[in-house]
């Protein structure tokens, strides 16, 4: 799939983020946000799966809203017809992953959670994760829109770029 190009809005360099200039990204307007890696394999979940396992504080893990241990594989997740659901969070932010695809990790957020630089920088750590442990793009965008993208993560840009949808 080919991404927008878009005109950089803003670049995450450690201590030179502005808050101001993305803020508006996370304004509620009725949805949530999204972090995608595409084009995925079973073996790339397996990879963001083995992180999960070891989440602190531990991940839940679902399935028909019953609450189980989370197994060592991801197959049972990606296989389930009946609705596997996996949440934990990244700092004050609580990610979910619906399991909708084997082409595509998904975790989805409520962009209220969202206030400030302290937040910016745990999904911009997050992010590097997915990509590092994939060798992947990572995209967060507007739901589900993978062409409305906030920011983009891939091992070549070796930061986070955070875009304007204007």
């Amino acid at each position: 799939m080919a991404y927008a190009m878009l005109e950089p809005k803003f670049i995450e360099n450690g201590s030179c983020m502005n808050w101001e200039q993305i803020a508006s990204d996370f304004a509620w307007d009725g949805s949530w946000r999204d972090i995608y890696v595409l084009n995925t394999t079973e073996a790339d979940w397996q990879g963001v799966w083995d992180i999960l396992l070891a989440w602190t504080p531990p991940a839940k893990f679902s399935v028909s809203g019953k609450v189980e241990s989370m197994p060592l594989g991801v197959e049972a997740a990606l296989e389930s017809e009946t609705g596997s659901l996996l949440s934990f969070y990244v700092g004050p932010i609580q990610l979910a992953c619906h399991f909708f695809s084997a082409v595509e990790i998904e975790f989805d957020f409520d962009p209220r959670q969202v206030s400030g630089e302290t937040e910016i920088e745990q999904l911009d750590r997050f992010m590097r994760l997915l990509g590092d442990a994939t060798g992947k793009q990572v995209v967060l965008t507007q739901e589900n829109d993978q062409e409305a993208i906030l920011a983009r993560y891939s091992l070549d840009l070796e930061s986070v770029v955070w875009t304007a949808l204007s």
